[in-house]
């Protein structure tokens, strides 16, 4: 498994920050690792279920997942997606910095891909660059969810 995780405080509610991570479509803008995210399923509301499909680029190779919306709270979002070779995983955390409703908030991005098959012998290869993506999100991510 690889895997990576960012904390970021933003001046944008946390009700505000999920409502717009919800659309995993909106990821297009902020992780360099999407190249193309689009909803999948019948439409209608974002809610457990939802699914989408996303062209990733990861080590300079594109692959297609199916996404899931798996998880919802009113603080958390937890993403699954998967292919033949690969299960990716990803949980966001917003939770208030300050008890006002329109405080900030501090964003927690959890990202964790478990390799299939004979990829998983390239998972010591592989940990430099998913470290590279934390690193870039934490850079895009925070300057988008501040314009919401």
């Amino acid at each position: 498994m690889v895997g990576f995780q960012r904390v970021m405080t933003v001046s944008t509610p946390a009700g505000a920050v999920l409502g717009y991570l919800a659309d995993l479509g909106h990821s297009e803008t902020w992780n360099p690792g999407t190249k193309a995210c689009t909803r999948s399923d019948d439409g209608g509301p974002i809610d457990v279920g939802s699914t989408w499909q996303a062209v990733a680029v990861y080590n300079g190779r594109e692959t297609e997942l199916t996404y899931t919306l798996a998880g919802r709270s009113d603080s958390r979002l937890e993403f699954v997606g998967e292919n033949s070779t690969v299960t990716a995983t990803v949980d966001i955390v917003a939770e208030p910095t300050d008890p006002a409703p329109d405080g900030g908030s501090v964003v927690t991005y959890t990202a964790d891909l478990r390799f299939k098959g004979l990829l998983k012998l390239a998972v010591p290869f592989l940990r430099r660059e998913f470290e590279r993506l934390g690193d870039e999100i934490e850079r895009n991510l925070p300057t988008v969810l501040e314009r919401l």
